[in-house]
């Protein structure tokens, strides 16, 4: 009987066994993960899916460029603390819980409620016992509580904890079909639940499975865009006006997707847009236009801070596609009203005009980082066609107003020669009234042609300014921030938009809300750091790609602020040298070329006045010399080659050039023994003999030198000493003092190998010592040449043969001192030979150091550091004169300010290949 007892619950035992050990082996298996896009509900408007989360953090912290300079903002700070807690958090619990970081992550994100942008967190869950290790995690490390709320939703249980150091804030969360979903609003948590139960997931909604499918591998992440509706988010960004516009702009497109990519110094965005066609989308009014090469950037001045461009290949089909768009959305009526008042107005049918002229590209234009210095640009092709349809309007228009055409017509200078015609429009915002809320506010009151190209802006001060920087091809195509940017793009594009921050902050955060507008001008800085932003938007059969780029440089250098910049062929031989115009007395600049162009450049513009070929580079300084007797003055110089004279034109005076006997071994030296203006040029040769030319270009029958010992290593100087004249020059290993017929005239009683780079400098006699002359000897030796053939010596120790010496009273005490350049120093000594100055340098001085005397008391050094594109004014202490260096790669030329401004200009070339005009205040 017990027996029979006992089987049943035997029986009941082993299936109580059996079903504890099925329920524990489910428990242990492992979770078939869904698919994230299906638990995040339709109305959601931007998402942004990481394939690991350990690797993005890791990332993130390991980055010491972009992201660590966007978390100087608060709100990206605040992202980047969050994440790095977290990320400790989890290691630090991993050997007791083995949880990680090692899975996707997707957030999507939406407004809710009064306006409140609301996350949801969606990860995978690998099995029923990590999901309860996860459970155990959040209570333990982030619940306030000892245990969270938990309530049924849809047979789903969802859990409510108050986080620590906190009783207002909440998290909600839950796990279902093998996710992890979590949110701080509860409404949105419900939603997910629910969308994982029904159909049309955000999967399914239209045109994002057109981009799911183009999504990229390899990526640091995936965005995604619904266009329908993320507008809300970017519209809380903006002031209220633009606020207002963008949230009710639902009609842009439909979806986006961007693949990034996070580098330390650069982030790469690019995907494709899906805009269907048979929705009123504004992007459909690009689909049928094929993409445009963008040649506007050859034309947009340097200073560019902000530039959008439209490519339209076929204008008329942009035309109407646009009206078709405005139609759909219930805005042509009000579009054609405008159209209406301006032809009442004007009597014009601008929308016609404009269409008609347009060539490939249209475009507005910040420069200067200011709000009011915005322009609107056309480019035609064929700008004398535009122009008579322009002065055909305003006939018209002169006509019905009862004026004069001359009342809309003027015009601009930018030098004495160079003139630009300038029109008056009709109505003052054209390009909104026929473009749209792009062009809202952009003044159209003037118009300009250059080149190809109409330019339209609020007041002709500013035309010009634009017109300027284009002539002197100081342009944004050979901005190096922006030519560094162009391996990012395509060629070709329906829009473009590109943005250098320190260029253009102002103009942004002039869209902003006030709240922004605060953290841009407490993170300028930080902000300028992003050098360069750009966007492209190309038309792709059914699609659209996007191409996105954002550069940032760790070292912030902005672009000194020069009076013109005037761009050569190729980069520069030597300095500008500074030449008198003979007509209105101002110093113009005469430069010369790699290519051995030389160039004359007008000072008010930086306009080249002409260009000539040489044969060869100019050896040596340039004179300027008045050959006719007539006031009219020529320039003259040697080449390697040539003896040249060349009137202010550009054009070779009579018989010159003159071919030398033996190439040049020196500059070219200009005598006026008794300022008759009866010249003589004298130039040393290669082959060890002096040649003294008249000014004709003939040999002097009475120069008696015949040859030096050895190869001449200096020009040929001369100096007027107590009546008698003194010509003087070197070769390697000897110093000639003759007179002017080529003989001895003082016979040195020592010789010395003379430095190559250095001149003889004439100092006055007085109470120490006699009229004489100093240079120094390959070592940096300083020595004296006395007038009766005595020779002395100053010992100066530690320099090397290619050291710059100039001799110059810099103190105004009567007596020289001598500044001496050598490899990185500079050094000042008294005659006495006691070091007043030392100072050091980062790179090798380039070439002499240059002495420039702004008062009887003030003095100061210039001198070039080539390798740094770094030019310096050093004061008798050592500083810098205020606002120094500069930007330069060539020993530089000043000419002082006229009038009332106290101040020079200073003339430079930099490693750019443009001409610099600075100004400088005293």
């Amino acid at each position: 009987m017990l027996k029979k007892s006992l089987i049943p619950l035997l029986a009941i035992f082993f299936v109580g066994i059996l079903a504890m050990a099925y329920f524990y082996m489910q428990k242990q298996k492992e979770y078939t993960t869904s698919d994230h896009f299906l638990a995040i509900p339709a109305s959601s408007e931007i998402m942004i899916h990481f394939d690991n989360l350990e690797d993005l953090i890791s990332k993130l912290e390991k980055n010491q460029g972009v992201w660590k300079e966007l978390c100087e903002f608060n709100t990206l700070n605040g992202i980047d603390k969050n994440l790095k807690n977290f990320s400790s958090l989890i290691n630090a619990s991993s050997s007791e819980s083995e949880l990680d970081l090692d899975r996707s992550l997707t957030i999507a994100s939406q407004i809710m409620g009064k306006n409140q942008v609301e996350y949801l967190y969606v990860l995978p869950v690998r099995s029923y016992l990590e999901e309860k290790r996860i459970q155990s995690f959040i209570q333990d490390k982030l619940n306030s509580q000892k245990e969270p709320i938990s309530r049924k939703y849809n047979g789903t249980n969802l859990y409510t904890l108050s986080l620590k150091d906190s009783s207002k804030q909440f998290l909600h969360f839950c796990f279902s079909k093998g996710l992890m979903l979590v949110s701080s609003s509860m409404i949105y948590l419900e939603n997910s639940v629910r969308q994982l139960d029904v159909s049309g997931s955000i999967s399914e909604s239209n045109g994002f499975n057109q981009v799911f499918k183009t999504k990229g591998k390899n990526v640091d992440a995936n965005i995604y865009f619904n266009l329908k509706h993320c507008q809300k988010q970017f519209a809380s960004l903006f002031t209220k006006e633009i606020k207002s516009h963008i949230r009710h702009y639902s009609h842009l497109g439909n979806w986006v997707e961007l693949d990034l990519s996070f580098r330390d110094h650069l982030v790469l965005l690019n995907g494709f847009t899906y805009s269907n066609q048979e929705e009123n989308n504004y992007l459909n009014v690009f689909m049928k236009q094929d993409g445009v090469k963008m040649e506007m950037e050859s034309v947009l001045p340097g200073n560019s801070g902000l530039v959008a461009i439209m490519g339209l290949n076929d204008p008329i089909q942009h035309k109407n596609a646009y009206r078709k768009f405005l139609e759909g959305n219930d805005g042509l009526e009000n579009y054609l009203a405008g159209l209406r008042i301006l032809k009442d107005k004007t009597g014009v049918d601008f929308e016609t005009l404009f269409y008609s002229i347009i060539h490939k590209e249209i475009a507005l234009v910040y420069l200067d980082n200011q709000t009011d210095k915005q322009f609107s640009i056309i480019r035609t092709k064929s700008a004398s066609a535009a122009k008579e349809k322009l002065v055909s309007m305003l006939s018209s228009y002169a006509e019905r107003t009862k004026r004069s055409l001359s009342y809309y017509s003027t015009s601009i200078k930018l030098d004495g020669a160079t003139e630009f015609d300038v029109f008056r429009m009709p109505d003052d915002f054209l390009f909104e009234k026929i473009f749209g809320r792009m062009f809202k506010g952009a003044p159209s009151n003037y118009m300009i042609i250059f080149e190809n190209y109409m330019i339209f802006g609020k007041t002709k001060a500013q035309l010009s300014e634009f017109v300027h920087a284009s002539f002197l091809r100081k342009t944004l195509d050979k901005d190096p921030v922006y030519d560094e940017s162009k391996e990012y793009l395509s060629n070709r594009a329906n829009f473009f938009f590109y943005t250098s921050m320190p260029r253009s902050n102002k103009v942004i955060s002039s869209f902003l809300n006030e709240a922004y507008q605060t953290d841009i001008l407490e993170q300028r800085e930080s902000l300028n750091k992003f050098q360069s932003i750009g966007f492209q938007m190309s038309a792709n059969e059914d699609l659209i790609y996007n191409n996105v780029f954002v550069k940032h440089n760790p070292v912030l250098e902005l672009t000194p602020q020069t009076v013109w910049e005037s761009r050569l062929d190729t980069a520069f031989v030597h300095k500008p040298f500074l030449v008198e115009n003979h007509y209105t007395k101002e110093k113009e600049i005469l430069v010369q070329d790699l290519k051995n162009q030389l160039y004359l450049i007008n000072p008010v513009s930086g306009r080249i006045l002409w260009k000539r070929p040489l044969s060869s580079p100019i050896v040596g300084e340039v004179s300027q010399v008045d050959l006719l007797r007539n006031n009219k003055l020529q320039y003259v110089f040697v080449t390697q080659d040539k003896l040249y004279l060349i009137d202010r034109e550009g054009k070779d005076v009579s018989k010159y050039p003159v071919l030398l006997r033996s190439k040049a071994a020196s500059g070219l030296s200009v005598f006026d023994y008794s300022n008759n203006r009866n010249y003589r040029f004298f130039v040393p040769g290669k082959d060890k003999k002096v040649y003294a030319y008249s000014k004709d270009g003939n040999l002097l029958d009475g120069w008696k030198f015949e040859k030096a010992e050895n190869p001449i290593i200096s020009e040929v100087q001369y100096f007027r000493i107590k009546d008698k004249d003194y010509i003087v020059f070197a070769d390697e290993y000897r110093v000639y003092i003759l007179n002017r017929k080529g003989q001895v005239r003082v016979k040195p009683n020592k010789q010395i190998s003379k430095s190559k780079n250095n001149a003889f400098y004439h100092e006055v006699g007085n109470s120490k010592h006699t009229d004489r002359l100093v240079t120094t000897d390959r070592e940096g030796n300083i020595h004296y040449f006395y007038m009766n053939g005595n020779v002395e010596t100053q010992k100066i120790t530690g320099l090397d043969n290619d050291h710059h010496f100039v001799a110059g009273d810099i103190d105004a005490d009567g007596s020289s001192e001598y500044i001496i350049s050598n490899q990185n120093k500079l050094h000042v000594y008294e005659s006495d030979g006691n070091e007043v100055l030392e100072k050091e340098f980062s790179s090798t001085i380039f070439g002499p150091p240059a002495v420039y005397r702004f008062s009887r008391n003030k003095c100061e050094i210039g001198i070039c550091l080539k390798h740094d594109n770094e030019l310096h004014l050093i004061n008798t202490n050592g500083d810098n004169h205020k606002g120094f260096p500069l930007k330069g790669n060539t020993a530089f030329s000043i000419a002082f300010s006229k009038g009332t401004q106290k101040g020079f200009y200073l003339f430079a070339c930099d490693d750019r290949n443009f001409l610099l005009n600075y100004s400088v205040k005293l």
